[in-house]
């Protein structure tokens, strides 16, 4: 007696019992992992600005690029970096030093590329990137950096490497610092006779 192939099929609740099972299988794998996983002491050191005492700064390449900071001693107003910039995220404001308007400038971190070029072009070496990375914050006026923010994150995270000579220092602006000027046009005389 010859079967036809439509008896051969399985017929019923049992025809994607194969499929089922390793539907099934398959499932219960991840879960397993991600449970295993749940109840493990984390390994990680976890780094928080508020509670340095409990944590540890990360490791960061020397060359990253992560928030300005600019020296308001040696910025001598130039606009280069504003020109420079690709997003117009640096503008220039006017602030009073001893009686006399002085342009520095100001950038909105939010709109930043981090591309470095407003550091190259700089002829004082005043604006350069810090490695500080936490460029976040809960409303947009948090990302704006002012002069003098901008000069407080080159105090805290630049001025550090520049006096233990990890980093060169900047140009002072002879307008408003002769006589540092002319130290360090003196500095620079004395490394070329040496060299």
């Amino acid at each position: 007696m010859a079967m036809s192939k439509e008896d051969n099929r399985i017929k019923g609740p049992l025809k994607w019992f194969n499929l089922r099972w390793w539907a099934r299988s398959l499932h219960l794998y991840p879960f397993w992992v991600t449970f295993k996983y749940f109840l493990r002491v984390p390994q990680a050191e976890l780094y928080h600005p508020l509670h340095d005492e409990h944590s540890a700064y990360p490791d960061i390449a020397p060359r990253y690029r992560g928030l300005l900071g600019m020296d308001m001693d040696s910025c001598i107003g130039c606009r280069k970096c504003e020109r420079v910039c690709p997003n117009k995220t640096i503008i220039m404001e006017e602030r009073e030093i001893n009686g006399k308007k002085f342009r520095f400038p100001a950038y909105f971190a939010g709109r930043c590329l981090k591309c470095g070029l407003c550091e190259e072009v700089c002829p004082a070496f005043s604006i350069r990137h810090t490695d500080q990375f936490e460029d976040a914050g809960y409303w947009r006026e948090e990302l704006y950096y002012s002069p003098e923010r901008m000069h407080q994150m080159f105090r805290v995270h630049i001025q550090p490497k520049i006096d233990a000579g990890l980093a060169h220092r900047a140009i002072p602006d002879k307008r408003r610092h002769p006589e540092e000027h002319k130290k360090y046009l003196e500095l620079e005389e004395k490394a070329k006779a040496k060299a």
